[in-house]
């Protein structure tokens, strides 16, 4: 929603940077569904606005811009979206490494500390596995956290083994099974779908 009340799209992509950590930098939007499907026809500009954290007001239901959308930049714009910054769409796709080169699982999603530090929401490999043995596949995300990502580039390497994060993953699952499952008993009375999240790491975890 921009400054003055009016719905200007839905967030497509996001971008961000990587300098010791991962940091958010931009959202792009989207518009209506028979605009993108235009623009993919390349029947009009692909023309879609985008905006930094310092535009944003506030977070609810929606996204609150300090600004009208008139005053946004786009993706036609130059350097709207720096070379160097990093895709939502890109991180997704990569694998996550362990500082002895071992895969330890992939980027599904981010999860944004209050900082606009992203940690990485890890999937397949052993930690599905461990999910799935605690039945707990569906209701549990597990956070890599922002502070034991050494780098972003062809995968995602961070500065812990898998051993240390399947030890610290076993002591968390074991520690909030009961917790997680009971929340998940009370979401389905709610038919609420939410999903609890876990640090993988505990001296993150444990601040």
């Amino acid at each position: 929603m921009d400054s003055a009340g009016k719905k200007i799209g839905r967030i497509d992509e996001m971008t961000f940077t990587f300098d010791g950590e991962l940091k958010f930098s931009h959202i792009i939007l989207a518009g209506p569904v028979w605009e993108e499907v235009l623009e993919t026809l390349r029947l009009r500009p692909d023309r879609d606005p985008v905006f930094d954290s310092s535009a944003i007001s506030k977070v609810d239901k929606h996204i609150h811009l300090k600004t009208t959308a008139n005053r946004l930049s786009t993706t036609m714009d130059k350097d709207a979206i720096p070379d160097d910054e990093i895709r939502f769409s890109e991180i997704k796709k990569l694998d996550i490494i362990d500082k002895d080169d071992v895969k330890v699982g992939r980027a599904t999603d981010v999860d944004f500390d209050v900082d606009g530090c992203a940690s990485i929401i890890a999937g397949g490999g052993f930690i599905e596995e461990k999910l799935e043995a605690v039945g707990l596949k569906d209701d549990v995300d597990v956070i890599v956290p922002c502070d034991v990502i050494v780098s972003v580039d062809e995968s995602i390497r961070i500065s812990v083994s898998r051993n240390d994060l399947e030890t610290t993953l076993d002591g968390i699952l074991e520690e909030k099974a009961k917790e997680i499952q009971e929340a998940r008993a009370a979401a389905k009375q709610r038919h609420d779908a939410r999903r609890e999240r876990v640090y993988a790491f505990w001296p993150y975890s444990s601040r």
